[in-house]
């Protein structure tokens, strides 16, 4: 059933993306021909207008994906889940666990689409408005190959396991984040009064305690997938108070300290899941 939920939230929510991903794209083939002709025109008052509203209008598009984004997140949750729409989504044989899934698979693949939509653009954008085909035409591809083999021989294989776990932690936050938002919801459910404070205020209140809890185990350290290292901490070198992550990194390694960070994560994301499952199984009120 989870997979019929998916099909129909999708198909409720693409033409919403789709519209502003062909304007994007648009717009960046567009951009990219005028930065071509800029030389040509430069002294033309008008020309360079046009490429100014032309860059505010594509800035705009690129704003509007970011709020659709989390607008969307939102609107979808409240009013398909907790509004008039719930009434019907509550009766058909799923359960809160496939409700809730749908909605979060959902918006993480949206956010993530967005994302790869907006470095596609920008690349097609710059490769058009700067790189002649002549130029691409006399690419030597066997030395990009070699050179993408010499980084990975001076970068180490440390390197690229860190990075996977870059993307894992970072999807695990985004779901964290995505539940933290539907939690937020589902307590501001339980007030008739004052609903947006309510849910603006749960969300506030659960990133502070949930910031401070980082802070204190150290798995928001940037420098944990950056500086792979396996040196011991030092007491006498100031570690004394220092996170609980640097702990780990010393005994462990890079591995495990990528690990733990993705786990803690992961519980957090988890903790948010069942409370926003836990009300809506025994706290909804649709009346």
């Amino acid at each position: 059933m989870l997979k019929q939920l998916l099909k129909y939230e999708f198909k409720a929510t693409k033409r919403l993306y789709f519209g502003l991903y062909l304007a994007l794209a648009l717009l960046s083939v567009v951009l990219g021909v005028t930065f071509r002709q800029e030389h040509a025109l430069a002294h033309s008052t008008s020309f360079q207008n046009l490429e100014v509203i032309l860059m505010m209008v594509y800035v705009s598009v690129i704003l509007a994906i970011a709020v659709l984004c989390f607008v969307n997140t939102v609107q979808r949750f409240c009013r398909n889940l907790l509004g008039r729409e719930g009434y019907l989504m509550h009766t058909l044989p799923v359960t809160e666990t496939q409700l809730i899934l749908s909605k979060l698979l959902t918006s993480m693949v949206w956010v993530l689409c967005s994302g790869l939509v907006g470095v596609v653009c920008i690349t097609v954008m710059v490769s058009i408005g700067v790189l002649d085909a002549e130029v691409l035409g006399t690419v030597d591809w066997d030395r990009w190959k070699q050179l993408w083999q010499m980084l990975y021989e001076e970068l180490g294989p440390e390197f690229w396991v860190a990075m996977v776990w870059t993307i894992l932690i970072n999807l695990a936050r985004l779901a964290s984040l995505i539940l933290c938002v539907y939690a937020a919801c589902m307590i501001a459910h339980q007030f008739k009064k004052q609903t947006m404070v309510a849910g603006i205020l749960a969300f506030i209140g659960m990133n502070i305690v949930e910031n401070q809890i980082d802070k204190l185990l150290g798995t928001n350290d940037a420098t944990l997938f950056v500086d792979v290292t396996y040196k011991l901490v030092d007491a006498s070198n100031g570690s004394e108070g220092a996170p609980v992550m640097h702990y780990i990194t010393a005994a462990f390694g890079q591995g495990a300290s990528c690990l733990f960070c993705f786990v803690f994560t992961a519980a957090i994301a988890a903790v948010y899941f069942f409370l926003t499952r836990w009300l809506m199984k025994h706290k909804l009120n649709l009346e």
